[in-house]
């Protein structure tokens, strides 16, 4: 494992932690110490975000699984989590969520990859 992979693997798998967490609580923003989201759209586009960097950070790691078989992986949990929360309280399913958590991965794995190329090959 090069020296710049070890970091990252190590934040990502901090991050895949911390998100899971927060998708699966009942209350991610008291959690985080945070009353409301601001803006008329209250969060919308959080996903998006949170799974872009889980994208990011996933390929940027150079994981020895493969490109593809990662990108299953990540998929399967980003439709997993989303599922899971219809038995959370307090917590619903929504199809926007699917496809933000879908599109945040799709744009996250495609910095990851290009980032991963700019540093070299896999060591």
């Amino acid at each position: 494992m090069s020296n710049l992979n070890w970091p990252i693997r190590v934040g990502f798998a901090l991050y895949l932690v911390l998100l899971t967490t927060l998708l699966l609580v009942p209350d991610p923003l008291a959690l985080l110490g945070i009353k409301e989201l601001p803006g008329p759209d209250k969060g919308r586009g959080v996903h998006f975000c949170a799974f872009a960097l889980l994208g990011l950070l996933a390929l940027a790691s150079r994981l020895p699984l493969g490109t593809g078989r990662l990108v299953a992986y990540l998929v399967l949990y980003a439709l997993a989590t989303e599922t899971l929360q219809m038995l959370v309280e307090s917590r619903s399913v929504e199809l926007l969520d699917y496809v933000e958590n879908l599109a945040g991965l799709a744009c996250g794995a495609a910095v990851g990859t290009l980032l991963a190329r700019i540093v070299g090959p896999r060591q």
